[in-house]
């Protein structure tokens, strides 16, 4: 394994067996580490923060993904792969539900080239941006380099988890920003359009001195469906205003008489597909 040590270096690594069979290691893992007759050992797993996770394959428990996450970036793209308001929503009602701060990313800017584009553009940024949702959006390319620098310095320092559909450019962001990386960027099937997965396990890389990036595989750990329906709500950061204002003291901002959640998406306050992508998950829960 590879650890990264306070200067940023890169290490080789083993991890005494103890360590591995009581606390497995997980990408963003802090560890107490010896140098042991040349040989780097792991000693110790340090208390975890932030922790990402996903039911594991038989559904019977949880299994840790990465840890001591200081934000998520929701990385999409308009137009190959087509932009997916639905993963979106869900990977940012996750992400507030393990109480991780979330960022969008619009990549492959560059292919925004016509009217459609610019419109759908204008959209995710009233639905989700400050004047919606509340999130910080930032759109870039990794192809000319638009929108990148500002992106570095909004995670300058944190270890953020990225995750986002195949082919959306994941991989591209991380060579981007360390160019020295040996990742392998996959393309997109001519046939369906959808992206080939090139990440098979979770592996945190390098962006400068402190600041990290974990990719992660596949995005069953952004599930929603262990979240209790009446929880809901309070993964919706621009509902909060409203919460505890409806007639109701139990209300869950479905049908029910005098909900300020509602009123709010009727007139505007609240973007109605935010209200719509509510509804579905209460729907799905039920």
């Amino acid at each position: 394994m590879l650890i990264i040590d306070e200067e940023g270096n890169e290490i080789s690594a083993i991890t005494a067996g103890r360590v591995y069979h009581g606390m497995k290691p997980v990408p963003g893992d802090h560890a107490y580490a010896l140098l042991i007759d040349d040989q780097v050992v792991v000693e110790k797993i340090l208390p975890r923060n932030g922790i990402l996770q996903r039911p594991s394959p038989l559904g019977r428990s949880t299994q840790i993904i990465a840890a001591n996450v200081d934000r998520v970036l929701v990385l999409v793209s308009l137009k190959n792969p087509q932009f997916k308001a639905g993963f979106v929503n869900r990977a940012l009602v996750s992400a507030e539900w393990r109480k991780l701060p979330a960022t969008i990313v619009l990549n492959k800017m560059d292919l925004c080239t016509d009217d459609a584009d610019r419109s759908l553009r204008d959209k995710i940024l009233a639905v989700y941006g400050h004047g919606g949702a509340g999130y910080s959006v930032f759109p870039v390319s990794c192809e000319t380099g638009s929108g990148t620098d500002l992106l570095l310095q909004h995670i300058k320092g944190a270890t953020v988890v990225m995750t986002g559909p195949s082919g959306s450019g994941k991989t591209s962001l991380a060579k981007y920003y360390n160019p020295s990386l040996d990742l392998k960027i996959g393309g997109l099937n001519p046939k369906t359009s959808k992206g080939k997965h090139t990440t098979v396990s979770a592996r945190l890389v390098l962006l400068e001195k402190k600041t990290t990036l974990i990719d992660t595989p596949g995005l069953r750990m952004f599930s929603i469906e262990n979240i209790p329906e009446n929880e809901l709500q309070f993964c919706f950061p621009e509902f909060l205003p409203f919460i505890g204002k409806c007639r109701f003291r139990d209300c869950i901002h479905m049908s029910e008489p005098g909900c300020a959640v509602k009123s709010a998406s009727e007139n505007g306050t609240i973007h109605m597909d935010r209200y719509n992508a509510y509804r579905k998950f209460i729907e799905e829960a039920e």
